[in-house]
């Protein structure tokens, strides 16, 4: 994949001349038992946990506004490094940077493992040594999304997989991950990742170990944050793109898990571990939860159990105050999904910020239309959970069709470039709702990034997907990707239909291959760039012929 490029550094832009980004923040949050304040009431503060859902970002039920930060990911150049804010996820974990108005600054995200699948039973699996189970249960925790897998039976030994999830410690003492996202990477895969607690940590041979795994560090390896030391007892992420040996890992990155010198408001999500009176840890971090309006919460605590909190943080310890703690096992939190439509296939199968949704199940609730007014660049409010028979899939249980996209409002188009401007940084969007004609004044963020292709590619004709903000005067984008298929026809859904969807590939064979729960037939068509393989990120256009989907362009993002 082309590393992610600043418009404004590429072509020497000057920031003034682009508009201020708006900055909103859409969906609800929860009630929770609390002594006072939250997250982002002043003063610069963090947040971790998991993401349930998009329009903005929203991590375990509270919304965080997606259009302001820079975003970081891991690749096999570095552990964090600049990437588009549609390189999150549904599951992901992200460490969310905010500033002294509460507002993300910087966003990261950071799976716990990444490498082969190990030890495969009917009830978990592991990564470099780390044991991994799957939630299935909203009480206890985000349920496990699948990325490139329809379900935990897609799995086989040797996979490469990406796993994000909470870490928790077993009744033996044994670290483990508790996953929210399994997603398939490709065979060639050359990163490996590992997540636990530090232990026999020897300095003279540089060495310690996390679990039954050994990882290596060297005057290369960077420890961050910088001017912290490694100590037992320590939850770390490792990062390496040196393969792993019998041996172990050499570390090219270890990461630190401490709110040391964050002195604001911070959110934490994940699940309970140290367990002792009115202390414990969540992900690594220690929480005082001693405040009186707490009690009878703490006192129901559980080991493994997933709670959200907030607090305020001790710069000098790291150590946060408690002012509220929400369990998921009386307040589990719905997947939230707020935006355009795109890859429109049916109701039951169409995308909304690349999150696969469901919207035909008996049941679903529909206010402001009907399954007949959905399709491609229609704007939705969906609330669902993760299917219990697709671990791919959103159920939608209500969908709410609005008739135009709000000011502020998070929106993804797919469409033409035109009357590019780039003294001002500014083009216009020809894009299609349901299959209608519609354009739109673009205007590039001071943080934009853009992904599959260099900043030197925005030109007019260019083919892109944006996501941005709406606004009364036009879209302000903050991350555009260029695509490598040609547009369907507006998802109208008919047998001649040109349809599309961009996915991760699954279940490849010789003539077919599967992505977003739907079957292609290859149909002799060659990828436009790269090869087809397990776990690599395509766009495809196709036309339902009888009972199958035929190839008609297929571009694997780079």
């Amino acid at each position: 994949m082309t590393k992610p490029k600043s418009f404004m550094a590429a072509l020497g832009l000057g920031l003034a001349a682009l508009l201020t980004l708006l900055l909103a923040s859409c969906g609800g949050g929860s009630t929770v038992a609390s002594s006072g304040g939250g997250v982002g009431t002043g003063g610069t503060g963090m947040s971790f946990g998991t993401v349930t859902g998009f329009g903005s970002v929203v991590v375990d039920g509270t919304p965080y506004n997606s259009a302001s930060p820079q975003y970081f990911a891991g690749n096999d150049q570095g552990e964090a490094t600049l990437t588009a804010a549609t390189a999150v996820q549904l599951g992901n974990q992200l460490r969310i940077q905010l500033d002294a108005q509460g507002t993300p600054s910087m966003v990261l995200i950071e799976p716990e493992l990444m490498g082969a699948v190990a030890n495969l039973s009917s009830t978990g699996f592991s990564v470099n040594g780390v044991p991994v189970q799957v939630n299935t249960n909203p009480a206890a925790g985000p349920v496990t999304y699948y990325s490139g897998l329809t379900d935990y039976a897609g799995l086989s030994p040797g996979m490469q997989v990406e796993v994000h999830g909470a870490y928790g410690v077993n009744s033996n003492g044994q670290g483990y991950i508790q996953a929210t996202l399994i997603e398939q990477l490709p065979p060639s895969n050359p990163v490996t990742r590992i997540t636990g607690v530090i232990s026999h940590l020897q300095a003279a041979s540089g060495t310690f170990q996390i679990g039954t795994t050994t990882v290596q560090i060297g005057a290369a390896t960077s420890v961050v944050p910088s001017g912290l030391s490694l100590a037992n007892g320590q939850l770390v992420n490792v990062w390496s793109n040196v393969p792993v040996t019998a041996s172990g890992i050499t570390a090219g990155v270890v990461r630190i898990r401490t709110l040391q010198g964050v002195s604001g408001p911070v959110q934490v999500g994940g699940l309970v571990s140290m367990l002792s009176g009115s202390r414990f840890q969540v992900s690594g971090v220690t929480i005082d939860a001693s405040a009186p309006a707490l009690a009878s919460t703490v006192q129901g605590l559980t080991l493994g159990e997933y709670v959200v909190v907030l607090g305020q943080a001790d710069a000098s310890t790291g150590v946060v105050t408690a002012s509220s703690i929400r369990a998921y096992a009386t307040q589990p939190a719905q997947v939230e999904l707020r935006g355009t439509i795109t890859g429109y296939v049916s109701p039951s199968n169409f995308l909304v910020r690349g999150v696969l949704v469901d919207a035909s199940a008996p049941g679903v609730t529909f206010n402001g239309g009907s399954a007949a007014s959905l399709g491609n660049g229609v704007f939705v409010d969906i609330l669902g959970h993760v299917g219990s028979g697709n671990g791919n899939v959103v159920t939608a249980s209500s969908v709410t069709v609005l008739p135009q996209a709000p000011d502020g409002g998070t929106v993804d188009y797919q469409g033409m470039v035109s009357a590019l401007n780039t003294a001002n940084g500014t083009f216009t969007l020809t894009w299609q709702k349901e299959g209608t004609t519609s354009t739109s004044q673009v205007t590039l963020a001071p943080n934009v990034v853009f992904s599959n292709g260099a900043a030197a590619q925005l030109i007019n004709g260019a083919n892109v997907e944006i996501e941005a903000t709406n606004t009364s005067s036009g879209l302000t984008a903050y991350s555009v990707s260029f695509r490598g298929v040609g547009s369907g026809d507006g998802g109208s859904g008919g047998s001649s239909s040109t349809l599309e969807t961009k996915g991760v590939i699954y279940n490849l064979t010789s003539t077919s291959f599967q992505v977003n729960a739907l079957t292609i037939q290859i149909n002799g068509v060659s990828p436009n760039s790269g090869t087809l393989a397990n776990g690599v990120t395509v766009e495809v256009t196709f036309t339902p012929s009888g009972s199958q989907n035929l190839a008609k362009e297929i571009s694997i993002d780079r």
